[in-house]
């Protein structure tokens, strides 16, 4: 009968370093995630490490830690993967916002962390997302208010790719926590109606044209790429509405 360990393990923690006695802890059932990463160490093979890591990854699925330390290897072994390679991308970026939360951002809205979330891609630097942070005050006093990221690329902080992604992982971290979309963009990714590279494309196309002093909507760069036709744009247009209105019934 398999027997899970706590973590810490003890008895891991005594014996980490030799490898039988690894072994025969988990050859008697007991189902050791610290075990199984304390071999991860010892095998010689980079397939080994792999297996021993993807094991100790399905024993505690909420280590965020041990699930990056498996993408890591995985990517390494299987370069080709662009989709695992996109979720270890996500997976330091979600990491990286739980830990790091500048004074600036205490008072913000946490829904909304768009500069953290640059800062966790390395996408922008402390010094100037505090710099852009308080113009943003300013203008926003002056009456004449602008989304941060807009004036990140305008000031050339960040590059338009970059907040567009970032813009995608903040859309998708909002559908991983159950949030209702908020945008018709969100809701056509949420439905399945176009992809999270598709929605990419679309951002930074936009936010070049914002950029020049021309607006479009988001709706019709993804009709004009391609990317959706105009029966599903309207279907999801009055559909996105109706949930929306009906959420405050």
């Amino acid at each position: 009968m398999s027997r899970a360990c706590p973590r810490p393990c003890p008895f891991v923690h005594r014996h980490r370093h030799d490898l039988i006695r690894l072994r025969d802890h988990l050859a008697e059932g007991h189902r050791c995630a610290d075990a199984w990463v304390a071999l991860a160490h010892l095998v010689r093979e980079p397939w080994q490490r792999l297996d021993c890591l993807e094991r100790a990854s399905a024993i505690d699925p909420n280590d965020q830690n041990l699930r990056i330390a498996h993408l890591e290897h995985y990517v390494v072994l299987h370069p080709e993967d662009t989709q695992a390679a996109e979720e270890l991308r996500e997976a330091k970026a979600r990491r990286a916002l739980e830990r790091y939360k500048p004074r600036i951002f205490r008072h913000q809205d946490a829904s909304q962390p768009i500069g953290v979330i640059l800062r966790a891609l390395h996408a922008v630097n402390d010094a100037d997302l505090e710099v852009a942070l308080e113009e943003q005050e300013r203008l926003r006093r002056l009456g004449r208010p602008m989304l941060l990221g807009d004036l990140l690329v305008l000031r050339g902080k960040t590059a338009p790719e970059a907040l567009a992604r970032a813009l995608t992982l903040q859309s998708r971290l909002r559908a991983a926590n159950g949030a209702m979309p908020r945008t018709l963009s969100e809701y056509l990714m949420a439905k399945g109606h176009v992809t999270p590279d598709q929605l990419e494309r679309a951002l930074i196309e936009q936010i070049r044209l914002h950029t020049s002093g021309k607006h479009e909507p988001l709706g019709e760069i993804l009709l004009r790429q391609g990317a959706v036709d105009t029966t599903i744009l309207q279907r999801a247009f009055q559909q996105h509405m109706h949930d929306a209105m009906t959420a405050f019934v």
